[in-house]
């Protein structure tokens, strides 16, 4: 028996969902979702999968020959538009034989009105329903190929932040003052150096003292790390490998820390523990958010926890799951998402610790691999 390749499988998957809606099939315009079915990496395009599993993808034509190679052997028929409206809709029409009242699904969520409208015009006769996010459920179950991806995504994310803050440490006491900007550029030409497939995969954070409390702030030049006091120390940061993502939070201080911080970043540390060792497949999304939202509450901080527990990571660096008091899903075996719990206090500063976990059968295995289970000093 012929086994069934990736491909395969994902287009069986969005088949099941267009014949579950009495479609014939859905048009799809986010870049992820057009890669994680025809592996084409491309802007300027629309893919169109029938309710039969037939596969178009129209491109512009000064694209056709790497849409053409991108996604050779994978059953996609690549067409070419000049008129992108007229082209594609009269493809549609007379390639799927479309009837007065056919349902066609669109990624609602990423067209935008003029799309819309443009498409609706070209086929008035049609129903063209709104398919919010439709594909974001199917693409959470990662495949063997995908975590491959996205552990390397890690390790290169992991030694290219290891070599950037090792210079803090050696030029701490130096007069070649280094700021968080400089730490966040030199953390990005570490990642092309070690192959990542672009320079960031989001605006790296990194954020010293009290800013580390904004917990999504914008490095500066103007906050110099290695001033000689005592201080925190945030980085968020992440890579893209063969176009998956990693996303990991560490919290340093450079000096001996103080109490408060200690105090904090201990009950930061346990909350993410608890969660990571409640999770498995069964389980809700808000209970696992609650675990460590309570623990937290309990040691007096709950109200300096501003933020839901974590997201999924994957082709998109936040995707399906969301990890948070409203989400009422259940957890699945072969999902991927962070978990980051965090307190910020302003005029004091903050700490966030972020892992990434695959759920298996049995629980969770944490992909990142840096250690957080004490203060890590950079001096």
């Amino acid at each position: 028996m012929r086994v069934k390749t990736v491909h395969e499988e994902k287009t069986k998957g969005i088949c099941n969902l267009i014949n579950s809606r009495k479609a014939e099939g859905i048009l799809i315009k986010h870049s992820s979702n057009v890669f994680y079915i025809a592996g084409y990496s491309g802007e300027e395009c629309y893919l169109f999968v029938s309710k039969n599993g037939i596969v178009n993808l129209y491109v512009d034509g000064r694209y056709y020959e790497r849409a053409a190679i991108e996604t050779e052997n994978k059953n996609i028929n690549v067409k070419c538009f000049k008129e992108l409206y007229k082209d594609v809709a009269l493809n549609l029409q007379t390639e799927f034989k479309l009837k007065s009242g056919d349902i066609i699904l669109f990624e609602s969520a990423y067209f935008t009105y003029e799309e819309y409208f443009g498409f609706n015009s070209e086929l008035k006769w049609l129903s063209f329903i709104p398919a919010r996010d439709i594909l974001l459920k199917l693409r959470c179950l990662k495949t063997a190929e995908e975590i491959k991806n996205i552990k390397q995504a890690i390790y290169i994310a992991e030694k290219s932040m290891a070599a950037a803050i090792k210079n803090i440490a050696e030029d701490f006491s130096s007069e070649n003052k280094i700021s968080e900007l400089d730490i966040a550029n030199q953390y990005r030409i570490n990642l092309l150096n070690m192959g990542s497939s672009e320079n960031v995969a989001f605006e790296t954070i990194v954020l010293k003292a009290e800013r580390s409390a904004m917990p999504h702030g914008i490095p500066m030049s103007n906050n110099i790390i290695n001033d000689g006091k005592n201080n925190i120390l945030l980085c968020d940061f992440g890579a893209k490998y063969s176009h998956y993502n990693s996303d990991e939070t560490v919290t340093l201080f450079y000096g001996t820390p103080d109490i408060k911080f200690t105090d904090i970043y201990d009950i930061v540390y346990s909350a993410q523990q608890l969660a990571i060792s409640a999770i498995k497949p069964g389980l809700r999304f808000c209970d696992l958010d609650k675990i460590a939202r309570d623990y937290i509450d309990k040691k007096g901080y709950g109200k300096y926890f501003t933020h839901s527990l974590g997201h999924g990571v994957g082709l998109d660096i936040h995707e399906y799951p969301f990890i948070s008091f409203r989400n009422e899903d259940i957890i699945e075996e072969g999902m991927v998402f962070t978990v980051e719990p965090g307190v910020y206090i302003e005029g004091f500063g903050g700490v966030r610790i972020e892992d990434m976990c695959l759920v298996t059968k049995n629980g969770a295995e944490i992909l990142t691999t840096i250690t957080k289970d004490g203060i890590k000093n950079i001096i």
